[in-house]
């Protein structure tokens, strides 16, 4: 029995994960045949780390791992740049699909909390690209069928430019191969099928990346299905129950209390401005999404009732009640014992 435990958010989308990171590491774990035993947390305060003696690019040659390092930084920042915008850019999607995942995974009231701070944290990482979060979808066609042939004659936005060229570079890297450097699979082929699998695999409501990939990369397309055949056809490593050191909700704010209320504070902001902004452009929402604002300001609440209350539990402040009277008794106590 292992003993190692690999805490991973869990599968969603028919990928592995619904985080491309834990993807890649279960994928190496798989494939340098180590033991471990899942733990699925679903926790954004979570981020294990750990370190192997086995080298799954032992035999490369030095000019391959110098390919190594900068494709594998290509695809954690531009593959994962294209798969943040087409999740929370693409409003649809996140209403329809990304949203909702999440609920699944989280438990109350981080499934209110945490998409809205990862959309968050994808326009801030987006920014770089000059794009903006809530107008993706605007002036396209929103019959599937056409707008395909449109993201095919036009590409669209530059983020699915910046996708296709980097599906060009990956696609030349692998030619006629099985594995980007031959016939074995190295740390490489687990860190671009992580990221690529949730670009390929997810069943959106626009599947634009996917449409992309599987009509001109089909190389790309049949190398990610190789993969998950090699590394997840079976279910060799069983889940277990989580350990006792998982941070639960409760955990996280006490260890850092000013992170959790900075958290509540963000997405009160945030949700002022949001409102502020539909209102100003008449934007009408669906039943869907008041039921979920409803819900994610009830949580909002909970959190700082929940924040007030272990403040004032704890003593950090106290409140001293008063009245007049008992003031002028002190202060006339405190003349008398001065004379």
């Amino acid at each position: 029995m292992s003993n190692m435990q690999l805490y991973v958010w869990g599968p969603a989308f028919n990928a592995p994960s619904i985080d491309p990171k834990c993807i890649v590491i279960e994928s190496y774990l798989r494939l340098v045949k180590q033991d471990y035993t899942v733990v699925t947390c679903n926790n954004p305060q979570t981020s294990p780390t750990a370190k192997y003696g086995k080298d799954a690019n032992k035999d490369l040659t030095v000019e391959q791992k110098a390919e190594y390092f900068a494709y594998s930084t290509l695809v954690q920042e531009k593959i994962y740049d294209c798969m943040l915008y087409t999740w929370y850019a693409d409003s649809t999607n996140f209403i329809k699909n990304v949203r909702p995942t999440y609920a699944t995974l989280l438990s109350f009231p981080s499934r209110y909390l945490v998409p809205i701070q990862l959309k968050k944290n994808a326009k801030a990482r987006l920014a770089k690209y000059n794009v903006d979060i809530t107008a993706d979808d605007a002036g396209l066609p929103q019959n599937e069928k056409e707008e395909m042939k449109d993201l095919l004659k036009t590409g669209w936005h530059h983020m699915y430019q910046l996708a296709r060229q980097t599906y060009d570079n990956l696609q030349t890297l692998l030619n006629d191969k099985e594995y980007m450097f031959g016939n074995t699979a190295t740390t490489l082929d687990c860190i671009v099928f992580g990221y690529l699998s949730l670009h390929l695999y997810p069943d959106l409501a626009h599947k634009r990346l996917q449409h992309i990939l599987i009509n001109e990369y089909p190389q790309l397309t049949s190398y990610c299905d190789r993969i998950k055949t090699l590394l997840f056809s079976d279910q060799q490593h069983i889940e277990s129950e989580p350990s006792q050191d998982i941070p639960s909700l409760w955990k996280t704010f006490v260890n850092n209390p000013t992170g959790f209320l900075g958290i509540v504070k963000d997405d009160v902001v945030s949700y002022m401005g949001a409102n502020e902004e539909e209102e100003n452009k008449k934007i009408e929402k669906s039943k869907s999404q008041i039921d979920f604002e409803r819900k994610r300001i009830w949580s909002i609440a909970g959190g700082i009732t929940f924040f007030l209350a272990y403040v004032i539990y704890n003593g950090i402040v106290s409140i001293d009640i008063r009245d007049d009277d008992d003031q002028e008794y002190e202060e006339y106590k405190e003349e008398y014992y001065e004379r």
